[in-house]
């Protein structure tokens, strides 16, 4: 063969050779950043430093997470659209940051499913719940209740939460009448449910699951297509009689638009890795949370999914960002 011949066939295979020399080198030399969409202490926030620091062992690199509060979640999701596609920047996402802040806020500028899904991590299911002194013990009790009542509130984490969507979708679901009334949060709503201030919150498992205990506040039925292993005694809506009412928080994992599928199945490979680890899926189920791994495929299947949903729920019931 002619030294030019060699040289033609040397030059394709030199730039097929740099991508993969360049995916060697990473991680190497920065910290990979993980941007969580609110404030310390939330769902994605405690599932992301329960998990990383087994990734961060199994990739040789630490993890550093990164709050980004504002925009009911929004800002992290424009945060992560901006970014580099070189696996140092990722996001803890959420039904909110990826399905219901998109459907209400047009003015936020990225597309969830331009995302690089890396994989699912974890999800905890919604319920409806009222005082222990409530006439309603069931949701069909609930239903009867809030027909005959002249005024029913409901409350909320504020305007565009998954608390306030899920409401709406059981309101859609039943026909029934309430009254929204926002709070800043979630443990305020629950608060406000406690004080007598409105009459049912449709709020996530977990961080209800201590008033539940206490006897303070009673779940009437669980927003899911199956019963959760937290309270198994707690039939779901769908058994009870009304279809179609599933909503749940979620945590997971995604790069920047762009980001290379070597990248993506390494972390995938190291959620999975983390999520299998004994402590971790202890303290995760302790928390009640439930481990729910995917693919990089499923989870990209799961985010269209949600938005489709939850933008087709804002939409029926006019919901509006503030």
């Amino acid at each position: 063969m002619s030294l030019s011949r060699r040289t033609a066939l040397a030059i394709p295979l030199a730039a097929l050779a740099a991508p993969a020399a360049a995916q060697a080198e990473w991680p190497k030399g920065q910290p990979i950043r993980v941007l969580i969409p609110f404030a310390p202490g939330g769902v994605p926030d405690i599932i992301s430093r329960i998990v990383t620091p087994k990734m961060g062992e199994g990739l040789g690199q630490s993890f550093v997470i990164d709050n980004k509060p504002g925009a009911g979640g929004g800002l992290a999701g424009q945060l992560l659209a901006q970014a580099a596609p070189d696996g140092y920047t990722l996001l803890t996402g959420t039904v909110s940051t990826l399905s219901i802040v998109p459907a209400i806020n047009p003015s936020l500028k990225y597309d969830p499913n331009a995302f690089a899904a890396i994989g699912l991590a974890a999800i905890v299911p919604m319920v409806a719940l009222v005082r222990a002194d409530s006439p309603a013990q069931d949701i069909p009790g609930l239903i009867a209740l809030i027909r005959k009542s002249p005024k029913f509130d409901y409350g909320s984490s504020g305007n565009g939460s998954i608390l306030h969507l899920t409401a709406e979708l059981f309101i859609l679901k039943t026909g029934v009448k309430m009254q929204h009334i926002p709070y800043r949060g979630s443990a305020p709503a629950q608060q406000a449910l406690l004080a007598g201030e409105v009459d049912v919150v449709f709020d996530a498992l977990a961080p209800a699951m201590g008033q539940i205990k206490a006897g303070k506040l009673r779940a009437l039925g669980l927003a899911m297509a199956k019963r959760s292993p937290a309270l198994p005694e707690l039939k779901t809506i769908g058994e009870q009689g009304v279809a179609g009412v599933e909503a749940y928080t979620w945590a997971g994992l995604y790069a920047p638009p762009g980001t290379s599928a070597a990248i993506v199945d390494r972390l995938n490979a190291e959620l999975l890795k983390s999520l299998k680890y004994p402590d971790n899926a202890r303290k995760i189920s302790e928390l009640g949370y439930e481990i729910a791994s995917s693919s990089p495929a499923e989870l990209a299947t799961h985010t269209a999914a949600e938005l489709k949903k939850w933008t087709e729920v804002a939409k029926a019931a006019d919901v509006k960002p503030d």
